[in-house]
């Protein structure tokens, strides 16, 4: 495992990139010299003749992650270690273990997953890796605290390990604490033979991170081959699930309009339109809100059930049954919001963009994950938006 040193370690560890405006990542590569985008942002800001994604640009990356080493701005901390890592907001806290993740476990289905890759970004990101040679953000897997019976004695060792002060502890300008402590190697092996015991382990996000890594024995890159990944493994409980809203474009539909088209959807999906100064976030399975023509709707989805999630029934008798998309990761009139937007942030989107709508999506239940994941299949795109999202250059794995 390779982090900072306690005292840079808040001014190291980054956002993606791509959660970024230009005026912010600018100020960052500018103010900071510690921060990690500059070896994941390597070319800074500006007309560069090196692009992203070419193997140039992965060399730059490496070369960028190498020059941290050599400062002393990224140390080594252990082969095996383990660290615990706490994330605590004004509305969320979990905690939970940082560790790598057998390669052949995984393959041995050790690991459920739940949404589909898309080969190319699967062998771009192996391509980045085996140019890399390190990964600097890991993937985030759950375990069933309710069910399997040594989740319990694993978090109270976490909690003993937790009662000392914390080798990191610094909290980011999006109000996110954050507190890391790095484990002995003789407390690592200690937790690694609890860990061991929790499978499966269901994995919330880093889809491509787990595939890309997969991939690179594919690669007949000796040097690049990995036998781990690292991830954050934390209890089902103490995962944050939020909706990940639908906005579609090139629809200048009247409110009235819009009655006379959901009401054809019946009895699949029954509609009212309400006033929005009584409008809440949605929050139960089953029930959209519809942003619209200045008006808004509660969308009741009559097929919702364990095996059949609200993007799925909004992909068939909405997108594909009313505008005729049936490729929902690829069309270009449809865009993914995050779901850390509020409703009155939907909805003043949603009216600046005269010509466009916005589907509000209640968070999927972990149930519905869990059962996609048991039974092999895969969720429609952007079902669910998950926390934590861990912070690139806190953690990472050396290939």
């Amino acid at each position: 495992m390779i982090a900072p040193p306690a005292d840079k370690s808040h001014l190291v560890a980054s956002r993606s990139y791509v959660t970024y405006s230009k005026a912010e990542l600018r100020d960052k590569l500018d103010r900071n010299p510690y921060s990690y985008l500059h070896v994941i942002n390597p070319t800074g800001i500006g007309s560069s003749k090196i692009k992203r994604g070419t193997q140039a640009f992965f060399e730059l990356v490496r070369e960028r992650y190498l020059e941290f080493k050599a400062s002393g701005w990224l140390n080594f901390q252990g082969e095996s270690r383990f660290a615990i890592y706490r994330q605590s907001s004004k509305e969320h806290t979990c905690t939970g273990i940082v560790a790598s993740l057998s390669l052949d476990g995984i393959r041995n289905g050790q690991l459920k997953l739940h949404e589909q890759t898309l080969k190319k970004r699967e062998q771009l990101f192996a391509r980045y890796l085996s140019t890399v040679h390190c990964n600097a953000e890991p993937v985030l897997c759950a375990f069933d605290d309710n069910k399997q019976t040594d989740a319990v004695e694993i978090q109270k060792t976490l909690s003993n390990l937790t009662q000392v002060r914390p080798d990191m502890d610094f909290t980011t300008t999006d109000q996110i604490r954050h507190s890391v402590w790095i484990l002995s190697d003789e407390e690592s092996q200690a937790l690694a033979a609890k860990t061991q015991k929790l499978t499966p382990l269901y994995l919330a996000d880093g889809h491509h991170r787990v595939a890309s890594s997969l991939a690179l024995e594919n690669l007949g890159d000796s040097e690049a081959t990995s036998s781990g990944l690292m991830a954050f493994i934390i209890p089902e409980s103490e995962l944050l699930i939020r909706g990940y809203h639908r906005s579609l474009k090139d629809v200048d539909w009247s409110a009235d309009r819009w009655d006379v088209e959901l009401q054809g959807l019946s009895p699949f999906i029954s509609c009212q339109r309400i006033k929005r100064e009584k409008l809440s976030e949605p929050n139960r399975v089953g029930t959209i809100h519809l942003h619209a023509a200045g008006k808004s709707w509660v969308l009741k989805l009559n097929d919702s059930s364990l095996e059949r999630v609200d993007a799925d029934i909004l992909q068939t008798h909405v997108f594909e049954g009313l505008f005729g998309l049936e490729d929902a990761r690829n069309d270009p009139k449809l865009t993914y919001i995050p779901g850390t937007m509020s409703s009155a942030e939907l909805i003043a989107h949603c009216d600046e963009q005269t010509d466009s709508c916005i589907f509000e999506m209640s968070p999927i239940s972990s149930a519905q994950i869990k059962s996609t994941a048991d039974c092999g299949g895969f969720l429609p795109p952007k079902s669910s938006w998950i926390e934590p999202k861990l912070r690139s250059g806190l953690f990472i794995h050396e290939i």
